[in-house]
């Protein structure tokens, strides 16, 4: 593996965290707004924000990310799909969870219907635990393989 590389899953590794970091402080701050029947334009904006974020994590996974395990181990180019069913394999989530993630995040970037977005701002609530608790087990594995790389 390439200095160049390794240079990047560290880099990678650490935009993961902040935006992690950023993306629970959005749902800390959503969570209680998903039963209101009437929101106000700043809560309506932190739901915006946590939707963004989410998008954001979720990208950060599997297009950088795991992207980036696999050109590390040579598996060569692949979809999305093979990268979530790697990405199960090496045991950091369950492919059919991180499915359903990566298809909210394309509704999440192609929809623009405003009777939806409640819909959107719950279902973002509801796979955020599955989405936070992946973070760690990809850090962990990245973190030992630069260790590896760089002894």
């Amino acid at each position: 593996m390439s200095i160049e590389k390794v240079q990047l899953l560290k880099d990678e590794l650490t935009g993961l965290a902040l935006a992690a970091s950023h993306f629970e402080y959005s749902v800390s701050r959503c969570v209680d707004l998903i039963d209101q029947k009437e929101l106000s334009p700043e809560q309506l904006e932190r739901l915006e924000s946590l939707t963004s974020r989410f998008a954001r994590v979720a990208d950060l996974l599997t297009q950088r990310i795991f992207r980036l395990f696999d050109e590390i181990e040579l598996t060569g180019s692949s979809t999305v799909l093979d990268r979530i069913y790697r990405a199960e394999k090496r045991g950091w989530v369950n492919a059919t969870q991180m499915i359903k993630i990566r298809e909210l995040r394309n509704l999440i970037a192609h929809e623009y219907a405003t009777d939806k977005m409640l819909e959107i701002y719950r279902a973002v609530l509801t796979l955020a635990p599955t989405l936070i608790s992946t973070i760690p087990r990809v850090q962990e594995t990245g973190l030992a393989l630069i260790d590896r790389y760089t002894k």
